[in-house]
Order: structure tokens, then C-alpha cells, then sequence
């Protein structure tokens, strides 16, 4: 230990004192070569100790890139895999000022659009449940695919299955540390619910190795004001911002990107030519979808907010949500509704009719011309 202080110390006083060079490449496949073509297994600081690379060890002398990933992807392999739809699937947001990251507890059956409203048919059919908590859940801004999860998030479960190898796998040694971040990014679905933490991990300070992301989920709710410069074509904007980000991601092999209006409101609409239209160049060499709220029964003079034509060429698949025919228009009370049109002259009028009740709810918002 005294060896090693009056060293550090005598370092203080060398007139050739130089600032300690770093490794700047993210690649691990580019720092591999260049430390593979030195001749010594250490580097000697000027400051500091000897700083091991790593080079005598046999699994990176002898094993190459391809097998080490293969290890990674071992090691990410949890026990609970087996019991949920999505495959390693992490979701990510940002808490008090630190992030978070839980497990994905999708069933496979989540998949269906309309299963919230199917188990709301059955309680409102059988009289026995609780409609106002299946409201909640048909109302929640985590979208329908994801309600349980967000469950678990508001409750504060932390369990098991949240459980990672993450932090022990970067902390073996910095020689390792870029193809671990490389492995986890590749080899994990990362699941965004809210647009604050996306255009935070996304644009704000982005980690070098997130281009390396395969599989990415986002559940967008967002006010309309988000919405806004899509229709009057202004060039700032944070939605925008992140379309830019995703774009440079060039080796997305599936991505899901789900929309809707924050409110959650039976009337809502987002302007859809608008928005799609900035997702066009996004490039993601498999499966791509688009999420978007159901089709309502009325046409506006803005072009915006059209819905999409069904025999438009995308270069993504569009995803509807059912229509809604359960929605709380009085606290406390969750009421089964209809969609109807009343037609007078050129005008038409969308209306919303309650079952058990003889009266109207008319469109609050929109002006549906034909």
C-alpha cells in the first residue's frame, strides 16, 4: 500500500504529465481488434495504476464475438420466461429522478384489443364485478396490452421476476462492460408507457450504444398540443424530436408504436395523416405496427384528422382499437352506450345513446360535416 502511495505521489511532480487516454469507440468488436494488436497485456498509466485489458484471458482469446454473445444471451435467460407473452420484455420509465425498470407481465391473451371491454360484457351481463375497475383499465394511459403491468407499477409490487443480471454483468470489468450494453439492448424488449420517459431516454444526453436497441414497444398518450405541429406543419416539436431519434436507430428488427389522446375521452381523435406521416422513415427490418384509436363514425373538413385510407400504401401495418361501448359519464356509474348518426340534408350529427337510459350524449368537440 506505501509502494503504491509514493508512487501516485512522485506522479504529481513529472514535468510530462499527460491526461489518461480513454477508450471512445462504443464498439466492442473495434476495441477488440486494436487491443489484440498490442504487444503488452497492460498498459502503463502516467497517473494512477496499471489498468489490466484483459488480453491473457482465455474467453476473450479464444472464444470470438459471436460465442461471447451467445454466453450473453444465456445469462439474460430468467426461470419466469415461460409464463409471460413477451419475451424478455422490460419496461422503462423515469421516477423521481431515477430510472426504473420491471418486468413485462403480459399474458398472451393481453393481445386482444377488446378483452377489457369482453370481461366488462360479461360483469355487466351477469351483474356480479366491478365495472368502475375495468373502466379504470380500459381508461388507463398505459394502453390495453398493458394494464397489468401498470397495476403493478401503482402498487409498488416488486418481485422476483423483476429481478436482473444487468449490474453484476457490467461490473465484471471494463473490457467486458461494451458487449454486455450491447447484448442488453439486443437481446431485450424495451417497452416505453409514457412520453416524458421516451423522449428522455431517447434525446435528452442518449447513451451511445442505444442504436444497438432490437425491439422496442411505445404507448404513447399524449395531449393534443403534442399533436399540433403535425397539422400546421411547425418544425419544432418533441414528438418530432423522437421520430428523428427512432430514425437513427437503423437495425430495428420489430417496433410497436401505439397512440392515443391523453384525456382517453369516447370521442377522442388524433390527427392520424398528420403523424403517420412523419413515421414513413422509419426503417425496421420486421414486423411494424401502428396502434391507433378506433375508427369513429364521423368525417371532418380537416384533412388531418381523416382516417387513414385503408388502401394506402404504408410501410406499416395499422392497428385499430375496438369502438368503446362502456364509458363513465357520471362518477361512479359505468354505462354500456351506443354510436349513432342522424343524417339532415348535407349535415350529419354523431351521437352517443345510452342503453339503459332514454337520453343523448351529443359530440362535444368535433364538427362532423360530410
Amino acid at each position: 500500500m506505501a509502494v503504491g502511495i509514493q508512487s501516485k505521489v512522485k506522479s504529481f511532480f513529472r514535468s510530462n504529465l499527460k491526461r489518461r487516454r480513454r477508450l471512445s469507440s462504443p464498439s466492442s468488436e473495434y476495441e477488440y481488434k486494436k487491443l489484440r494488436n498490442t504487444s503488452a497485456t497492460t498498459i502503463e498509466d502516467d497517473v494512477g495504476p496499471k489498468l489490466d485489458l484483459q488480453l491473457e484471458s482465455p474467453f476473450f482469446r479464444n472464444l470470438p464475438i459471436e460465442i461471447r454473445r451467445m454466453i450473453y444471451e444465456l445469462v439474460w435467460s430468467e426461470p419466469h420466461d415461460h409464463k409471460y407473452h413477451t419475451l424478455r420484455g422490460r419496461h422503462i420509465h423515469f421516477v423521481d429522478g431515477h430510472w426504473i425498470n420491471m418486468r413485462c407481465v403480459m399474458y398472451e391473451d393481453d393481445e386482444d384489443l377488446d378483452l377489457i371491454q369482453k370481461n366488462m360484457d360479461i360483469v355487466h351481463n351477469s351483474g356480479k364485478g366491478d365495472l368502475v375497475m375495468w373502466q379504470q383499465r380500459l381508461a388507463s394511459t398505459w394502453g390495453g396490452r398493458h394494464w397489468r403491468c401498470e397495476e403493478r407499477v401503482q402498487y409498488g409490487t416488486q418481485k422476483s421476476v423483476d429481478g436482473t443480471n444487468f449490474m453484476s454483468m457490467m461490473l465484471v470489468c471494463k473490457r467486458m462492460l461494451p458487449e454486455v450494453m450491447e447484448s442488453i439492448l439486443e437481446s431485450h424488449q424495451f417497452i416505453f408507457n409514457d412520453f416524458f420517459s421516451a423522449h428522455r431516454f431517447f434525446t435528452c444526453n442518449p447513451s451511445p450504444y442505444i442504436t444497438h436497441i432490437r425491439h422496442l414497444d411505445l404507448s404513447l398518450s399524449l395531449p393534443f398540443y403534442e399533436y399540433a405541429p403535425f397539422i400546421v406543419d411547425r418544425p419544432k416539436s418533441r414528438v418530432r424530436e423522437l421520430w428523428e431519434a427512432l430514425e437513427r436507430i437503423s437495425c430495428l428488427h420489430d417496433l410497436r408504436i401505439s397512440l392515443d389522446i391523453y384525456d382517453h375521452g369516447p370521442w377522442r381523435k388524433i390527427p392520424e395523416r398528420g403523424v403517420t406521416a412523419q413515421l414513413k422513415n422509419l426503417e425496421v427490418l420486421g414486423k411494424f405496427t401502428v396502434e391507433l384509436p378506433p375508427s369513429l363514425p364521423i368525417r371532418t373538413h380537416t384533412p388531418n384528422m381523416q382516417n387513414l385510407d385503408a388502401h394506402e400504401e404504408l410501410p406499416f401495418k395499422i392497428v385499430r382499437r375496438p369502438p368503446l361501448r362502456y364509458w363513465q359519464f357520471t362518477p361512479g356509474d359505468v354505462e354500456r352506450f351506443g354510436w349513432k348518426t342522424h343524417t339532415k340534408g348535407q349535415q350529419s350529427h354523431c351521437f352517443i345513446t345510452i342503453d339503459r337510459a332514454a337520453r343523448r350524449i351529443p359530440n362535444p368537440y368535433l364538427l362532423d360535416l360530410f
